[in-house]
């Protein structure tokens, strides 16, 4: 039932709250998996056992019916000794600040022989990762709940379900990563609404971090591009605020092969284009961004009559250069009030590459 499912979404949150940083199990679906592996975890240098360290956890999640809450608390004071040292515990415990939900998109290529005219069908899966020092990541994939491919359309369907799933973690902020291939690239995927029971649907980013990253760089082909990637990515890291306006090139009007030279320089690390671009998949200024390895790349997907391009070198300005993801949500939340196509909030897409955070490699069959 929903009540059941809800309970057993507080219980899993509970367990990962309470799991050791390298533990290596994904959190289990059910109440016996979860009991089974609290046994089963290290001591640690806790005086509680994880079973009362995950009560703790259990107990003071603020969604927890009140009714269960109460009746909780009083089986703690009842059965565990130093209940009120062992909630101080639970409180004081350091809480991981970014969370990533990772989404792969990738071209299936299926249909395109046999029948050249059906709509492009794509394989979706994701992965949950608990903050920057975990290496593993869980996935969330779960091929029974949905089609095994879908088409560009569903996609925001699918996300809406990874994102009903990873309610199972205990996390603070949490980023949302798209790995999309050349064909999506511009899409908006910012503004894919997240429906619930409360009837006021909100773009998605208005509330996450929503980062555009490419489906390409994870193609074992694109590896001889990867010490390039880092390279640039390292410089990206160093920049102090105030300069990474001077590492980015503008891409508007240019000749592509022109921009793929400025965009090869040590000193370059980012792409920005205030006007839309004029065409997306293999060829575009998006494949330009790849074969020069260029980790950031902030852009406007639609041409808005009032000039933007003092707007979005503001952006790149006004912020030390790891803040730009926070930067560019609060400017998206900023504008979602305002009426369609007047501000630059609306249509802001930003490429942001990490290449040390990556899901695992998956094979397709084709």
């Amino acid at each position: 039932t929903t009540f059941e499912n809800k309970i057993l979404k507080y219980c899993q949150r509970a367990y990962h709250a309470c799991s050791p940083e390298d533990w290596p199990n994904p959190v289990p679906d059910n109440l016996t998996g979860i009991f089974e592996d609290l046994k089963k975890m290290p001591q640690g240098s806790s005086e509680y056992t994880r079973i009362e360290r995950w009560v703790g956890y259990l107990v003071t999640d603020s969604e927890l019916p009140r009714s269960l809450s109460n009746q909780l608390k009083e089986w703690c004071q009842q059965n565990i000794e130093g209940y009120s040292e062992l909630l101080r515990e639970v409180d004081n415990k350091p809480k991981s600040t970014n969370s990533y939900l990772m989404v792969v998109v990738q071209a299936s290529n299926q249909n395109l022989v046999s029948n050249p005219n059906k709509e492009e069908q794509y394989f979706v899966d994701a992965w949950f990762r608990q903050n920057d020092s975990v290496i593993d990541c869980d996935s969330l994939s779960n091929p029974g709940s949905f089609p095994e491919t879908v088409t560009a359309d569903q996609i925001p369907q699918i996300l809406q379900l990874f994102l009903d799933v990873s309610t199972k973690y205990s996390w603070r902020n949490l980023t949302i990563e798209l790995f999309l291939p050349l064909a999506l690239m511009n899409q908006a995927v910012d503004t894919w609404e997240i429906d619930d029971e409360f009837g006021f649907p909100t773009p998605i980013g208005c509330h996450y971090q929503v980062l555009v990253r490419s489906a390409e760089r994870l193609l074992q082909t694109y590896s001889r591009h990867k010490g390039c990637w880092q390279q640039k990515w390292d410089f990206f890291q160093q920049l102090s605020q105030g300069s990474a306006c001077n590492a980015f090139v503008s891409g508007d009007g240019q000749d592509l092969k022109v921009l793929f030279v400025q965009l090869s320089k040590n000193n370059i690390i980012g792409l920005k284009l205030v006007k839309a671009p004029l065409q997306v998949g293999k060829g575009s200024v998006f494949a330009v961004i790849l074969k020069a390895a260029i980790p950031v790349a902030l852009w406007l997907r639609q041409n808005l009559s009032n000039n933007c391009q003092k707007e979005v070198d503001g952006l790149l300005n006004c912020c030390c250069v790891h803040e730009l993801p926070e930067v560019v949500k609060n400017k998206r939340l900023d504008h979602f009030p305002t009426a369609p196509d007047t501000h630059i909030g609306q249509h802001l897409s930003l490429l942001w590459e990490d290449p040390k955070r990556l899901p695992p490699s998956i094979e397709y069959s084709m």
